[in-house]
């Protein structure tokens, strides 16, 4: 006795799993590439935010005569995070930015941080206070090759703090 004939257009089971191996490797290519890509894109809206929140702070400093506080939670490293509840409110409260300023992850060690220091603080010349503000993570690993920031002061090199850095009110070494 011969075994039925497969209705026609349907799959044998060998032919399933031939179809389901190629799908597996299909997926093992191509996941990583788009999830590499879904990082850099991320990374990229890390940098804009970034720059959108420098422009807001200098904004604010330019009319209100003063950079906005830090806000920043007692006993720690002097930073304000992204990741905290009112992070720069102060610049969404006074129409300086739409919306609060958020990394896209927002959460563990991907955040944005800024801090406010007084006049001299590591060195840093100038005779008003500064601020520093910064991605503390990416996550592309040449993203942050590519993509170097820079605040430096003569006793505190505040790339140590965060993988882009940038800020102002001081003069700079």
């Amino acid at each position: 006795m011969q075994p039925p004939t497969p209705p026609r257009g349907a799959f044998t089971l060998p032919e399933f799993g031939v179809l389901v191996l190629i799908l597996a490797m299909l997926a093992g290519v191509l996941v990583p590439r788009v999830s590499d890509r879904l990082a850099v894109s991320r990374d990229t809206l890390r940098i804009s935010e970034l720059r959108e929140l420098r422009e807001a702070v200098e904004r604010f400093r330019a009319e209100q005569g003063r950079y906005p506080r830090a806000n920043a939670p007692a006993g720690g490293d002097g930073y304000v995070r992204s990741t905290d509840g009112d992070f720069l409110g102060e610049l969404v409260r006074a129409g300086y930015l739409q919306e609060p300023a958020r990394d896209p992850l927002n959460r563990g060690a991907y955040y944005l941080g800024y801090g406010l220091f007084e006049a001299g603080t590591e060195g840093c010349k100038g005779s008003t206070p500064f601020y520093v503000l910064g991605v503390h993570r990416f996550e592309n690993e040449r993203f942050a090759e590519n993509h170097p920031g820079y605040f430096r002061c003569a006793r505190k090199d505040w790339n140590a703090d965060f993988e882009h850095v940038t800020g102002g009110g001081a003069s700079i070494h």
